[in-house]
């Protein structure tokens, strides 16, 4: 037996239909076959009784014998379970033996069977065919109501939740939720049987004594209430103190209007009770008389007590939390038309408001007000709506936050119900799901760590809602903001704002920021004390910013700053600042030198902003280099907090007219989730990345949240915050970013006037967990603070550290990239700064090189379109070098003879790239690359072309531009670009190569210099030293030239250098490629294509959509640039691009697996080699089965560096092998010469 048990442990699954309940007969048919057929019926029917020991049997022969036949039996159980759907196969490990459960099934899906079939039976028949899906749906349906009827009363719960859906589930459905809710409570009743005996056996609990156990594996806990650890709310002596100062605060309330004898005869009859079934809130003498009251007027409610109109009772068949007094909505909206509520004895009550209720013990929103009830109820599933847990004991009832286990309100028991004496939750519906209760120590770090005095004037207002004050210390605040004794303040004030600003500047910072800023300027308001900050890299862009900064206060607030307070710095009193104010009216005062004190607003300021950012910094842990975000949130915080200079009003009250949003405020540093962006995630990657938060978006109504893994601050409403948690408490900042470059553009330059910053509506108030309802346009804008230049991107890599397999240590491996998102529109890339900068280095080139004339559009003429193309370039490691924009002409509308003639350019070949990379190598010369910046634009243009404005540019109506030189897309723009660079170079004496017109040379005194052209990018090389450093000057004076340095990466080529010569290999290009199809996680294939499979044109299915072939195999076709290895195969692949088959499609898989296996494959240019040239060639004679024709291939090597290779198929049928092989030399010599 052992050994049929042997060879059936390899079958998993031994049939292939799955029993789903409808399809029991063909199962129970095939499994029955497969079961006799391997002489194992016998267990199922039983006829295979339990083993039992002979006499001449040893005991250890018998026990293995039985270990089988068990070990048979269980076989057979898993090949039911893994024939068989979920909802079927969580009954079977419960049953004893393969006989067992096969009647078991059997019984079931049998008489299941008979009875829908008799009951079918009796139905009448159809009258049309039309009316079969109607019907067939209808019966589902009956038989679902036919089953629920059919349950034990113990399942009325969960029928009744079956039946209140809408639609209703199928019968499968509700078969699998019915056998799901008896698997529960047989394991809970379990469980609870278990507990009683360990209990039992154990004796008393180690914690009975009160004191929390010390094992070392005990979790740790947290009380709810005081938030010390070591114990929970249920042991915590404050909220026990707390529970009975409430229950003696209300027992004297009754006391006082209750009559003495009353209270002594209610109190005797309670404290005969015993204690182990009283409550941990006794029951008052007010309570106690008015259940009497209540049973003696046998009232038709369904409540033991009637409450008071302050009373809220906890009901968990109320749909919706209800009251009847309309004086306790904080704001509430009427309903038309009114809807009703139905209560136990079958009427129903009008509902005319909904609104928010916000007392000082009780805020809810969404609640019905119905002014015939008579009581207030709140509702449980509204509760459990918002992500509450309610936990009922005997004790009473605590709401909390079932996410965080934050304690959000309390109630008591009275009699047989719950009435909730506490519960805050936030009236905002857009936000988080829990609500939190908001303490005076949290919105102290809410307000950038404001004093405790701000926090209760603000809460004393009603603009930041209910506030627990409770008293708490703040290290940071000591660490930040313990300072000298101050200086005598100044009591002038002025009557106006901006008739007196004050500035400062503050620097250098012994750490730079993201942006490279050391200094922040700020400009202070006398009359309001509000402040604008300014990041600076250097001390002498004052001049810039203050002529903004003026600008800004023109436009936006009709005013001009009458005085200008400064010290003596030397910026102040440069000659361009001081003009600057003179020609705006505005008068200038200095301080005395070395006297300080005498800006004393400015320097107040200073050292309040600097105090805000020590606190700001340590308390979230984060690195130096991000003081300049604490110091633009700093002033953002510092604005909306109330000074008694000002009578207790906040700066940006003063300027704006309106009281700040407070609800937008978040803890700096905290944990927050930015919401990704579709295009930045796959179907299978997180929605949302985990983020620090570092200020507020200053021109969006977002959050600045910074992105570890991809360096950089995302701006966005979509966010989420855990403000208890700080963001370096879970995951360290990265040591630094790379990668840099400034997009801070000056404001006063109107380059782009379509695209002005338009703010969001005021319905795109940011998204977080604990945020109001309202919102002021005014507190979306705030000018305050301007962020100092945001930089590129780097390239996000995966923190998780990863061990790389044994098998691949001697390998290099490529990190996955994050694919950065290119624009498809104007639209979409004007709300970025990155291509809005972009774009503005386009246009700054296209007028510096003199592109264009505008004019009218002369009669007769016509004007072709433009467009933007956005592009990322990427260095060859797949970092970021730069973000281009590029203007391009519609050149499809251009008609020949009209406004173009010739348009071929010749561009470097890329044998020649390799040709010139391997005499490189065996003479040693340095390969240089140069870059020219637009270089299209450099071709002067014969024709007369005239071209529309493009987008982002505003000119008067029925202009357009006469184009002077070539524009990308204009068909004559190549050739244009490479005439008047052959003629440039040629003014250097370098003549076009007769094999390559790309190529140029010059022979001098001290060698020859080489040139390799392709469109704007080009190789420099050869052993003239000084003649390439002379050329490379040369070009830079008649081309607006980028010198890259050492080539390492050219047209997706990727160059190393090394002691024994060049390599060039494609590995991003492979990878990327890879990644595309889908194949980074794939295994790998020791060959480019399968020896035991021929491709032919009629095998496999046809592709319903080609282009994704098409694609991979055009990718293939240049990838083969460094590959000979796979020109072959993808020379087979692309025969059938005009119809691919499946089998085609699974070649160029395998293509692609070979790839993965081979990444850092390529050419390598030896230096040692010859400069021999060597050919072969070959032919393949009617090699294609289905046409019979041949294909050839030949080869060049340079010594021994291979140079060019090719492999075709011929378009004509060889009549002998001779004829082939004559074709094929043919083919290299036209190659050769």
């Amino acid at each position: 037996m052992s050994q049929s048990v042997s060879n059936l442990d390899s079958i998993v699954r031994p049939i292939d239909i799955i029993l789903d309940g409808s399809n029991y007969s063909m199962w129970a048919q095939n499994m029955e076959v497969f079961l006799k057929g391997r002489r194992l019926w016998r267990y199922v029917t039983g006829d295979l009784a339990t083993p039992t020991q002979k006499a001449s049997e040893t005991e250890e022969a018998f026990s293995t014998r039985l270990e089988e036949w068990g070990s048979m039996h269980y076989k057979i159980l898993s090949w039911f379970i893994n024939t068989s759907v979920p909802s079927i196969n969580s009954l079977l490990p419960r049953l004893g033996n393969a006989k067992d459960t096969g009647q078991s099934i059997a019984d079931f899906y049998s008489q299941t069977n008979h009875l829908w079939e008799q009951l079918s039976a009796a139905d009448p028949k159809l009258a049309c065919a039309q009316d079969i899906q109607t019907f067939a749906a209808w019966l589902d349906r009956r038989k679902f109501m036919h089953f629920m009827m059919a349950l034990r009363d113990d399942f009325e719960s969960t029928r009744a939740s079956l039946l209140h859906r809408q639609p209703l589930p199928t019968l499968d459905a509700a078969v699998s939720e019915l056998i799901s809710e008896e698997t529960r409570r047989s394991t809970m009743k379990m469980q609870s049987s278990d507990m009683v005996l360990a209990t039992a056996s154990r004796g008393p609990s180690p914690s009975s004594t009160g004191r929390p156990s010390s094992q070392s594996n005990s979790p740790i806990r947290l009380c709810q209430w005081c938030n010390f650890r070591g114990h929970t709310i249920d042991e915590c002596r404050k909220y026990k103190s707390y529970q009975r100062r409430q229950a003696s605060r209300q027992t004297a309330t009754v006391s006082s209007s209750t009559p003495a004898h009353q209270t002594a005869a209610l109190a005797s009859s309670t404290s005969s009770a015993p204690e182990s079934s009283s409550p941990s809130t006794p029951l008052t003498a007010a309570d106690v008389t008015a259940l009497i009251h209540q049973v003696l007027s046998q009232s038709s409610t369904a409540l033991s007590v009637t409450p008071g109109k302050s009373q809220w009772f906890i009901d968990s068949a109320c749909c919706n939390h209800m009251t009847s007094d309309s004086t306790i909505f904080s704001h509430k909206t009427a309903l038309s038309p009114n809807p009703a509520i139905y209560i136990a004895n079958g009427s129903h009550m009008p509902v005319s408001h909904v609104g928010s209720i916000s007392t000082s013990n009780l805020s809810v929103s969404d609640t019905y007000l119905v002014p015939q009830l008579s009581l207030n109820l709140l509702s449980v599933g509204q509760l459990c709506e918002l992500g509450l847990d309610l936990k009922f004991s005997n004790k009473g009832v605590d709401v909390q936050d079932s996410r965080m286990g934050q304690l959000l309100g309390t109630g008591r028991k009275v009699g047989r119900l719950f009435e909730l004496t506490s519960l805050q939750i936030p009236s905002s519906t857009n936000t988080s799901r829990a609500a939190i209760t908001v303490t005076s120590s949290l919105w102290h770090s809410r307000l950038g760590h404001a004093s405790l005095p701000r926090v209760q004037f603000l809460a004393s207002q009603g603009h930041i809602g209910p506030v627990k004050f409770q008293s708490f210390d703040c290290v940071s605040c000591h660490l930040g903001k313990q300072t000298h004794l101050s200086f005598n303040k100044s009591a002038s004030f002025f009557a106006a704002p901006f008739d007196l600003v004050h500035s400062d500047i503050w620097g250098p910072a012994p750490t730079p920021t993201e942006g490279g800023s050391r200094y922040f300027v700020i400009f202070v308001d006398d009359y309001n004390r509000y402040t604008w900050i300014y990041l600076l890299q250097h001390r002498s862009e004052l001049t810039i910013v203050y002529q903004n900064f003026h600008k800004m206060v023109q436009t936006q607030f009709s005013c001009t700053i009458k005085t200008f307070r400064s010290d003596n710095a030397m910026e102040y009193k440069d000659k361009s600042f001081l003009a600057l104010l003179q020609h705006n009216g505005t008068i200038s005062h200095h301080s005395c030198p070395y006297t300080s004190q005498q800006n004393g607003r400015a320097e107040r300021k200073h050292r309040h902003i600097l105090d805000t950012v020590r606190a700001l910094l340590i308390s979230a842990s984060i690195p130096e280099r991000f003081w300049g975000e604490a110091a633009l949130t700093a002033v953002y915080t510092i604005n909306r907090v109330p000074s008694p200079t000002i009578q207790n009003k906040t700066p940006f009250e003063l300027l704006h007219g309106t009281v700040p949003n407070y609800s937008l405020l978040r803890v700096f540093g905290c944990v927050c989730f930015v919401t990704l962006p579709s295009h930045e995630r796959t179907k299978l990657e997180p929605r949302s990345r985990l983020c620090c938060l570092l200020g507020y978006g200053l021109t969006q109504k977002g959050y600045r949240c910074y992105d570890p893994i991809a360096k950089r601050l995302r701006i966005s409403r979509h966010v989420e915050f855990w403000e208890h948690k700080m963001f370096t408490s879970i995951s360290p900042f990265p040591q630094s970013s790379i990668s840099y470059a400034p997009i801070f553009t000056d404001p006063s330059i109107a380059l782009f006037p379509d695209s002005s910053a338009e703010m969001p509506s005021s319905s795109d108030v940011p998204s977080s967990p604990v945020s109001e309802s309202s919102d002021t346009s005014a507190d979306t804008l705030d000018p305050s603070t301007t962020s100092e230049p945001i930089q590129v991107p780097a390239l996000r890599q995966s923190t998780r550290v990863r061990a790389h397999p044994s098998h691949l240590q001697d390998f290099h491996c490529y990190y996955a990239l994050a694919t950065l998102h290119e624009p498809h529109s104007y639209r979409e890339a004007s709300a970025d700064p990155l291509w809005q900068k972009a774009m503005s280095d386009e246009l700054e080139a296209l007028t510096k090189t003199h592109t264009w004339d505008l004019v009218d559009l002369p009669p007769g003429k016509s004007a072709v379109g433009c467009k933007w193309v956005y592009k990322i370039k990427t260095r060859s490691d797949g970092s970021v070098e730069r973000y281009k924009a590029r203007l391009v002409a519609k050149g499809f509308s251009q008609e020949y003879g009209i406004d173009y003639e010739e348009t071929f350019a010749p561009v470097a070949r890329l044998t020649s790239v390799r040709s010139l990379l391997a005499i490189a190598a065996v003479r040693h010369w340095q390969l240089f690359q140069m870059d020219v910046k637009n270089a299209l634009l450099n071709g002067d243009l014969a024709e007369e072309v005239y071209m529309h404005p493009p987008p982002g540019y505003a000119y008067p109506p029925h202009t357009v531009f006469r184009l002077r030189r070539a524009l990308y897309d204009l068909k004559q723009a190549p050739r244009a670009w490479f005439a008047k660079f052959s003629c440039v170079v040629a003014q250097q004496g370098f003549t076009p190569s007769a094999y390559d017109s790309a190529l140029f040379f010059r022979t001098t005194g001290a060698g020859i210099i080489l040139i390799l052209l392709y469109v704007d990018d080009m190789i420099i090389t050869g052993d003239d030293l000084s003649g390439i450093r002379d050329l490379q000057h040369f070009l830079s004076q008649n081309f607006e030239m980028k010198d890259l340095g050492q080539l390492n990466y050219f047209l997706g080529l990727e160059v190393t250098f090394g002691s024994d010569g060049y390599y060039l290999s494609q590995a991003k290009y492979a990878s990327d490629l890879l990644s595309k199809a889908g194949l980074t996680d794939s295994k790998t294939c020791t060959s480019p294509l399968d020896p035991n499979v021929r491709l032919l044109v009629t095998n496999g299915e046809s592709l319903p959509d080609a282009t994704l072939y098409r694609q991979l195999v055009g990718s293939l076709i240049y990838l083969t640039v460094t590959r000979p290895d796979i020109s072959y195969a993808v020379h087979l692949v692309s025969q059938f691009m005009s119809a691919p088959r499946s089998t085609h499609y699974a070649a160029v898989l395998h293509i692609l697996r070979y790839v993965k296996g081979t990444l850092f494959h390529g050419l390598h240019f030896s230096s040692r080699s010859s400069l021999e040239l060597r050919s072969y060639s070959d032919a393949d004679w009617a090699g294609d089965p289905t046409d019979r024709r041949f294909t050839t291939g030949y080869c060049f090597l340079l010594g021994t560096s291979l140079i060019s290779w090719r492999s075709k198929k011929q378009t004509i049928v060889a009549r002998s092998s001779t004829e082939a092989e004559y074709r094929a030399l043919a083919d290299t010599t036209a190659e050769l010469l």
